[in-house]
């Protein structure tokens, strides 16, 4: 067998290959012996081929079992040449030309996909990264009770007229021309006046309607201007706690008044957004190792990536069509590359840094979280049974150890920001 190879791009190989009759004969004859002794021939008995009736064998199979014989011969002399040089490939490979006739040489041309080589930039010389950090003020704190007010609050039904801030349960009847549009009726929908489409003139219009009464109502649905009839049901209030040492221990039966609260909220803000830092230094890092690397995605990686993201949207999008479908793709398509990228300069890096993680790191990081959650310490040994959940523990485990190695090299500009900024860019892309 003679063997060639030619690089297309970083990632693609293109396979020559040549295997003289002489080492093919023994395994044709196999094959023809084979198929000669599962053959029937016509008024005789099935295996017992010979004089006239081998030769119409010969005419009439000869060519499918020298195209079943390629076939099978393709395969493993591809599975030899990729061993003879050392080759991985990562896709199934696609046959571009094959010639084979009994009595003569088999050649075939066969291109694949293999992980391309990766040269990194020269990261341990330092290299230079940015990220956010914003900083809490007393605004959080207040809103964090507020949510807290909100869910504990209760509910009240009243009988005086509804005002800004209560909720009516109302049927919602559309209308054209001031008549009733049959099967376009809402029952008992939750509005809160004062809030949404219930604003301004509609709110003024619903000012003081009482249980069991009807008001006709215009209504702005996604621009468009639409007649209702709404009957009230009921009106309710909603009653929000006060903010004080009682209302502390029903939140936390552990705290012990509202200064601890607070204090305990304010911890856990600030944790939220120490979290969101590591979060934004990692992926400044990321996106530093994937701009300075050299190295190209192999197409079929963006597709397997691809498909894997437009089967997950149709199990939750069944009725999915061809153009959705297309659009996932093309708007997807820059996300994959860079994940892709990523996860092959990760991988080189855990090989190359010899990063991996050990019996005692996963039992060490199995007794953190127990400490830190005792109660629920069954919980937590039953979900780490699974083999999967493992897999993701020892995955998460690997990932911060990358990142605190590569952070040795990593000379950080904090961007310090209040966190006015932040909810204001939340605002903007909701």
């Amino acid at each position: 067998m003679k063997s060639k190879i030619k690089n297309k791009n970083s990632f693609t190989k293109s396979l020559s290959v040549k295997v003289d009759w002489k080492d093919l004969k023994d395994d044709f004859q196999k094959l023809f012996d084979k198929m000669k002794a599962n053959y029937t021939p016509p008024g005789g008995r099935k295996g017992k081929v010979f004089g006239v009736h081998l030769e119409l064998f010969k005419k009439n199979y000869t060519t499918s079992i020298e195209a079943q014989f390629a076939e099978d011969s393709v395969s493993k002399y591809f599975q030899k040449a990729l061993q003879e040089n050392k080759l991985i490939p990562i896709n199934q490979g696609k046959i571009i030309d094959l010639k084979f006739k009994k009595e003569s040489k088999l050649e075939f041309d066969i291109e694949f996909e293999v992980k391309p080589e990766i040269k990194l930039p020269k990261y341990e010389k330092k290299f230079k990264i940015k990220a956010d950090k914003f900083l809490s003020s007393k605004k959080d704190l207040d809103l964090a009770l507020a949510d807290m007010q909100n869910r504990f609050s209760t509910m009240k039904e009243i009988d005086s007229g509804g005002k800004n801030g209560h909720y009516l349960q109302v049927d919602m009847q559309e209308l054209n021309d001031g008549a009733p549009v049959i099967g376009k009726k809402m029952e008992k929908q939750y509005i809160r006046l004062g809030f949404g489409a219930f604003t301004d003139d509609v709110m003024k219009n619903l000012k003081g309607i009482k249980k069991e009464e009807s008001r006709n109502v215009t209504l702005d649905i996604k621009g468009t201007k639409v007649d209702y009839q709404l009957y009230v049901h009921k009106i309710e209030e909603q009653i929000i706690p006060e903010l004080d040492d009682e209302f502390a221990k029903t939140v936390d039966p552990n705290t012990k008044n509202l200064k601890e609260l607070k204090s305990k909220v304010k911890e856990n803000i600030e944790s939220s957004f120490e979290t969101e830092h590591l979060k934004s230094v990692n992926n400044s890092i990321i996106d530093y190792f994937v701009q300075k690397t050299k190295l190209e995605a192999p197409d079929s990686m963006i597709e397997n990536y691809l498909n894997h993201l437009v089967e997950n949207n149709k199990s939750q999008q069944p009725t999915m069509n061809e153009s959705q479908e297309k659009e996932i793709r093309e708007s997807s398509k820059a996300m994959a590359v860079m994940n892709i990228k990523w996860y092959l300069i990760k991988e080189h890096i855990l090989n190359v840094a010899e990063i991996n993680v050990s019996n005692d790191d996963y039992e060490n990081r199995k007794k953190e979280l127990i400490e830190k959650d005792p109660q629920n310490a069954k919980s937590i040994k039953v979900f780490l049974k699974d083999s999967n959940n493992q897999q993701k523990f020892v995955d998460d485990i690997l990932n911060e150890k990358l990142f605190e190695y590569l952070k040795q090299y990593a000379i950080i500009k904090i961007d310090e920001k209040k966190s006015d900024e932040l909810r204001k860019m939340q605002g903007a892309s909701q």
